[in-house]
């Protein structure tokens, strides 16, 4: 079994939505990690949180991919979500 490393955790639990993505957008247009592995910590929940998150990634210019968690057995599961940049 090989192991998942991203280049950098964002850890969302707790945020609201609005200050989450916004945290998210800063980051990724800050232009230091293209070409990285991004692994996004957003909590299971309601799923509200995971939903803005990703909803806004498939907007992104910036993403190349995204990796749903629960799809690619990443460690935590629907908690987490991965962008390629």
């Amino acid at each position: 079994m090989k192991t998942f490393k991203a280049d950098l955790t964002l850890n969302l639990h707790g945020m609201n939505p609005e200050a989450a993505e916004e945290r998210v957008r800063r980051t990724l247009e800050s232009g230091r990690y293209r070409g990285k592995i991004i692994l996004i910590i957003h909590g299971q929940g309601r799923g509200i949180l995971r939903e803005r998150i990703r909803n806004w990634a498939k907007q992104s210019r910036l993403i190349k991919t995204i990796w749903n968690g629960e799809d690619y057995f990443l460690p935590g599961g629907g908690g987490v979500t991965a962008f390629f940049l």
